[in-house]
Formats: structure tokens, C-alpha cells, sequence
């Protein structure tokens, strides 16, 4: 695979020239003689090349945006009369339009789309009327709803995408409208990493197949965890790590989320046992000062990413937070700078890095400037949960002291249940697992922290935690020994409950697995 240079690139192209992977793309595609089959980013025609290894007398038409490669596939092809490349734009082609609502559809359709690629500000205007209600500036999504609508019914569609679009929040009409309208026939999820020179850090790709029909209620599709690369050879493909979903299922969802594992995810074992994040406390996204370099004082030059910021002086710094009368109308005064939470990287408490001017000139700025976001004011300057929005290797949530947190921040506020127990949870694996089955993406917005279940422990158990969490905040507040130890002590009450209530409750292997990660 080539991967081009990402800066504005309006092909955004990431090609495949295996065999295995192609074939077994057009294995899935059922080919017939006579079928008019439509390669919507055809780039060096790899795809095309499999198509023809199959030996079916079907019409190519294949479209390409990029000069560079249509010089390549003309050259390629020039002799072949059955593919007909077109150097047009497959998502804004008249022609297309055409077709779209007159016909003759086409009744397969494969593709490798652009993932990711720029859309001029102009573009993405048009692309807004076009596709209404839908995500416009993802270019794999585009592409995927835009063969849809020219595929013939009862034809057929294959593409190779990263898996975002099951899972995200921003996608759920594009779900919906596959799910409402269309048979999916087979989901197969595999690792970027699985091929050489394309790692994303953001997603996973997947292989979907569907079918222009509406699903009846007993329709089930196939959803695979692909391992290896010898996966995708045709005699293997329905072989271990998969199992059935029915679609039906799917609809009914909140969010017609689709699983992104062949295993039962956490969010399907334990929805109907536990509580969702949303039912013990609110999640809310925080502050923005519109212009950081100006409001914003570092606490010492130590602090990471924070060149060119000024170190604050500790005469600017509110002494008493509790005793301000009216906080969102600002401070009086010199010692007008009060602490923000920013970014994640510690359990438990994060020490004080960043302050915030307060002002009440600073806070009236606030509430005007249209880069700013004075969002959900209500929770200022309350005690709650930090729990930041980029994602790690494990979870970091950190006490908010009564002060402000930032937008890469979640804050977390409990309704009906203790601070400091809710505080222990989030820093747990149990809660990370779940997370990240619902969300594998490596954006946490306050959307997905609210649908994670909660495993809640017996009474007792919550307020042995609370009380350990206590002690350990002291212990760090005050710089005392054993905070590591006490830690570990917490998170593995957490993890021994976790794992006792699931045997209880008889859960699958599997699902204690995926719930747990035990």
C-alpha cells in the first residue's frame, strides 16, 4: 500500500496490490455475466485486476480523479473494450446524477475509496445539500453512500473501509440508512497494521458487503475478526472468529451501533444488568478561552507543550474559590487567575498546570468572542471527574477541584453516587473495557462516556472503595508514601467484584473478557 502526503490531499489514496485481499473482495461480489459493474476510485486497478482473474464477461466502468493514475489505467487497459475508465469525480459526476435517478443502475459495485481526503470549503457546501443529514467531510463515507444510490436492486456492493462509520456518533444516519434500506451481508473487521506501510492510529479497516434489498426480520450478517492476511483467501473465509448479528437487532438500537468484534461486546452482555454512565452522573464538555496564548499561565516552564506561554506568578492566583460570590460573573481584582484541568497522563488528582484569567474583563470576553466556548457554565468550579478526550493506552480520569476543566476534557459529575467511588471506576479496566468496546476510536466526547455501562458493587463495597479513594487523594495532596500501593489495592477491589458479579450472573468467557478484560 502507498500512502500519499496527507496536506490538503484531495485523493487521500491508500492502494492494495494483494491478491488475497482483492479476491477474496470479489469472491464476495457473486459475479455474473452481463453485470455492470462500477469501480468508483479505480487508482492503479488492482481491484480491477482481480475482477478480471475471475473470468466474468461483466462492464467495467471505472472512475478516477487523479491524473497521475488515469494515465495509469489507460495504459493499463487500453486494449481491454469491456473497462471504460473516466477521469471524472465520482461524487459530483452529472453523469452519475443521471444514472442515480433515471437508471440503468449498476449491479455491482466495488471500490478502495479515499479516506480522509480534502474537501474544499466550496465543496463541502454543495456535498451539505447533496447528502442532507449526513457527515460530509469524511471522503470514504461520501463514496459509500453515493454507490449505494446507483447500485440496480438486488445488486450488489463490496468496499474496503476503515471501520469508523460502525461505531461513531457522527455516522448514525448513514447506519441508520444502510440499515433501514439495505442487507448487509458481511462485516469483516481486520487491523490497518495488517498490511505494510498503513498503520492509522485512528481506526480499523473492515471489509462490508451488502445488498440493495431491504433486510426482513430474520436476516442475519456475518461479522469476522480478521486475524492474518491467509484469512482472506477464499477457502478460509467462513471459517473461526466470526459469529452471526441479526440486523433487526442492530435497527433497534439507540444508536444502530454495529459491533466492531466477532466476540459479544460488553455494551450488548451487560446493557440489560448495569447502569449507563448517564444514569449515576452528567458528562459534559468544558471551557474554551477562544485565544489560550492570551488567557492562559503555565505553572512553571516544566510543563509539557507549553512554549511560548507565560509562567504564572502566584499573586494572580484566587486564593479562595469557595468564598467567590458570583464565579461566572468573574473576579475582582489582581489575583484573578483560578486553576483549569487540560489533557489527561495522571490517576486519580493531576497537579495544578495550567491557570486561566477570571477577570471579570476576561470572563465578559468569554461570553462574546465567537471562537470561545463558555459551554455548560453550570458545572464550573464543582467538584467532579475529569476524564480526557484523547485516548491513551489505559484510563486517566483525575479529580476536578472546584475549578475549571477544559474542552479536551469530559467532565463527569455524579448524580447518585459518590465522587470518589465514581473516581476509582473510571480509572478501572472494567471501565475502560467497556468504553472501548462501545468507542474504539480514539476520540472519548461525552457522548460515549454517557452510554458506558457502569458495574456497580454491593453498597458496602462502593463505600470501602470511596473510603480508600479518600485516603489516597490525602496521601497525594500531602506527598505521603504508599499512594501506589493504595492504588493498586482500589483498582484491584474494582477488578475482583467486577469478576465476581459477572460468575454470578453466569456471563460467557467471552463476555467477561470483552466487559473486563480480565
Amino acid at each position: 500500500m502507498v500512502i500519499q502526503e496527507r496536506h490538503r490531499d484531495p485523493y487521500r489514496a491508500f492502494f492494495t496490490a494483494d491478491e488475497a485481499l482483492g479476491d477474496y473482495m470479489v469472491s464476495l461480489l457473486d459475479l455474473s455475466d452481463g453485470d455492470q459493474l462500477l469501480e468508483p476510485a479505480a487508482g492503479d486497478g488492482h481491484l480491477i485486476d482481480s475482477i478480471k482473474k475471475a473470468q466474468s464477461s461483466c462492464s467495467i466502468t471505472a472512475y478516477e480523479l487523479n491524473p497521475r493514475q488515469i494515465d495509469n489505467l489507460c495504459a493499463k487497459f487500453t486494449s481491454d473494450n469491456s473497462v471504460k475508465i473516466i477521469a471524472r469525480d465520482t461524487i459530483l459526476c452529472p453523469d452519475l446524477d443521471l444514472r442515480e435517478t433515471f437508471g440503468p443502475r449498476f449491479t455491482k459495485i466495488l471500490a478502495n475509496p479515499p479516506y480522509g481526503g480534502w474537501q474544499e470549503y466550496e465543496r463541502r457546501d454543495d456535498l451539505k445539500k447533496r447528502f442532507r443529514g449526513f457527515y460530509v467531510r469524511e471522503t470514504y463515507t461520501l463514496f459509500l453512500l453515493r454507490c449505494l444510490r446507483l447500485l440496480e436492486l438486488g445488486g450488489r456492493l463490496v468496499f474496503i473501509i476503515p471501520n469508523t462509520f460502525l461505531y461513531l456518533n457522527m455516522h448514525e444516519p448513514l447506519r441508520k440508512y444502510i440499515l433501514e434500506n439495505f442487507s448487509i451481508d458481511s462485516i469483516d473487521n481486520f487491523k490497518s497494521s495488517l498490511f505494510p506501510g498503513i498503520s492509522f492510529g485512528y481506526a480499523d479497516l473492515c471489509i462490508i458487503s451488502i445488498t440493495a434489498k431491504p433486510a426482513g426480520d430474520s436476516h442475519a450478517f456475518r461479522l469476522r475478526f480478521v486475524d492474518s492476511i491467509d484469512e482472506f483467501d477464499s477457502s478460509a473465509h467462513s471459517k473461526a472468529n466470526s459469529r452471526f448479528v441479526l440486523q433487526r437487532d442492530i435497527l433497534r438500537k439507540p444508536n444502530y451501533t454495529i459491533p466492531v468484534s466477532a466476540d459479544k461486546s460488553s455494551e450488548e452482555q451487560l446493557l440489560g444488568h448495569e447502569s449507563l454512565m448517564a444514569d449515576v452522573a452528567d458528562c459534559v464538555t468544558g471551557f474554551y478561552s477562544g485565544n489560550d496564548k492570551r488567557f492562559l499561565r503555565r505553572a512553571s516552564v516544566t510543563v509539557k507543550r507549553s512554549n511560548g506561554y507565560e509562567v504564572i506568578e502566584q499573586a494572580q492566583v484566587a486564593s479562595n474559590l469557595e468564598g467567590i460570590t458570583e464565579p461566572l460573573d468573574g473576579i475582582e481584582g489582581d489575583r484573578c487567575f483560578v486553576p483549569i484541568l487540560k489533557g489527561g497522563g495522571f490517576h486519580f488528582i493531576k497537579p495544578t498546570m495550567w491557570y486561566v484569567d477570571w477577570s471579570k474583563e476576561a470572563v465578559a470576553h468569554y461570553k462574546a468572542d465567537r471562537k470561545a466556548r463558555f459551554q455548560n457554565p453550570a458545572y464550573y468550579f464543582r467538584k467532579g471527574i475529569g476524564f480526557p478526550m484523547v485516548t491513551s493506552s489505559k484510563p486517566t480520569a483525575s479529580l476536578i477541584d472546584g475549578g475549571l476543566f477544559d474542552q479536551s476534557i469530559v467532565g463527569i459529575f455524579p448524580k447518585n453516587v459518590e465522587l470518589e467511588f465514581l473516581l476509582a471506576y473510571c480509572n478501572s479496566k472494567p471501565f475502560w473495557a467497556c468504553l472501548k468496546t462501545i468507542n474504539p476510536s480514539a476520540n472519548n466526547s461525552a457522548r460515549y462516556v454517557l452510554r458506558t455501562p457502569i458495574i456497580r458493587g454491593e453498597p458496602d463495597q462502593e463505600a470501602i472503595i470511596a473510603q480508600k479513594t479518600r485516603e489516597l487523594l490525602d496521601l497525594i495532596r500531602n506527598g505521603g508514601k504508599g499512594g501506589d500501593k493504595l492504588q493498586a489495592e482500589i483498582l484491584d477491589s474494582i477488578t475482583r467484584y467486577v469478576k465476581q458479579k459477572a460468575s454470578n450472573k453466569a456471563l460467557e468467557p467471552t463476555s467477561l473478557r470483552a466487559a473486563a478484560q480480565l
